[in-house]
């Protein structure tokens, strides 16, 4: 059964193709929305909270992971090369997810009409519950409305970084926090509130 909820323990961050190829064409800013992903990439690690992270192939002309994201990788986190745009796909990334044993997916990354799209209808389509971090999305298209309302009418959860940050916090009593707090801040952990405004603010 879904929760209603995110859960911690349940918790897994699969992100899609953030490849310099998809980065350089991306429509509108490309800061607010890296940042974001750095974010996301900090705050995984200090939670523990698992990652698989996909290259499309051929990587040789698209691009490795951005330095600036790979230089926040997470210790736990893995990273796999994909040919078909539905990451479900290949049977290593989906025999990884399943491993992970962790139900509640966070997707982000590129493109949301094409990659995103596809493998968010094949996760659901294996059972994840699937939640789409609608501001750490982008695309070559300006229009991806019609992906978005796809993706949610098929049963995936929007959500954006601050919501996720926010509930995986839980309370402002920092003792309350997960340990680590400090290697966090130190590793370049931002208050929500300074991230500059997404898209759509």
């Amino acid at each position: 059964m879904n929760e209603l909820k995110l859960n911690l323990d349940e918790l897994a961050i699969v992100l899609i193709d953030v490849q310099p190829s998809f980065v350089d064409q991306m429509v509108g800013l490309a800061e607010p929305i890296l940042i974001r992903l750095e974010q996301l990439f900090v705050l995984a690690q200090w939670l523990e909270v698992p990652l698989l992270a996909t290259l499309e192939e051929p990587v040789a002309r698209k691009g490795k992971l951005l330095d600036r994201l790979a230089d926040k990788f997470p210790s736990q986190g893995r990273l796999y090369h994909k040919q078909t745009y539905d990451l479900c796909g290949e049977p290593e990334i989906t025999g990884a997810l399943k491993q992970l044993r962790r139900q509640q997916l966070i997707v982000a990354g590129t493109e949301t009409d094409v990659c995103v799209l596809q493998s968010v209808l094949g996760l659901l389509t294996q059972g994840f519950q699937v939640f789409i971090l609608e501001d750490c999305l982008f695309s070559s298209t300006a229009d991806t409305d019609a992906a978005i309302y796809r993706m949610r009418q098929a049963g995936a959860i929007p959500l954006t970084y601050k919501s996720l940050h926010y509930e995986l916090l839980k309370t402002e009593k920092t003792s309350a926090w997960k340990d680590g707090h400090q290697a966090a801040l130190a590793a370049g952990l931002l208050p929500v509130e300074s991230l500059p405004p997404n898209r759509d603010e």
